[in-house]
This record gives C-alpha cells, structure tokens and sequence, in this order.
C-alpha cells in the first residue's frame, strides 16, 4: 500500500469517528432537553446554527493543508 493510500484511509477513518462522536453528542443533548416529552422531535437546524461549524471546518481544513507545506 502506497503512502498516498494509508493517508487517504487514516483521514477517512479519523473523519470517521469524529463524525460518529458527533452524531453521539448531538443525540445526547436533544434527549436531555426533551426528556420529559413523550416523544423526541428533532430540532430544525437554522443556517445561524450551522454557519460557526462550518467556518470551523474550513479553518480546521485550511491548517491541515497547511501542515504538508515545507516551512520557509
């Protein structure tokens, strides 16, 4: 297996997990806050929700991509 391919497959797996803890969290809390509801509805996701985490993302992104660069 190429270098190029073990990369690939630990970032994936990574994003893997972290996206599973994720999802994990997120169920966690919305059960709190309706725990003495009958039934659990989930909460709509509004854009001003969803806008920090991607800004988060694209910087995460940014200072992963910026780890393969050679320092000057």
């Amino acid at each position: 297996m190429n270098w190029k391919t073990r990369v690939t497959l630990v970032g994936g797996f990574l994003g893997l997990l972290v996206g599973v803890a994720s999802a994990f969290v997120y169920i966690r809390t919305v059960q709190s806050e309706q725990s003495g509801q009958e039934k659990v509805v989930l909460p709509a996701l509004k854009p001003t929700d969803v806008l920090p985490i991607i800004i988060t993302a694209v910087g995460l992104l940014r200072t992963i991509a910026g780890l393969g660069s050679r320092p000057e």
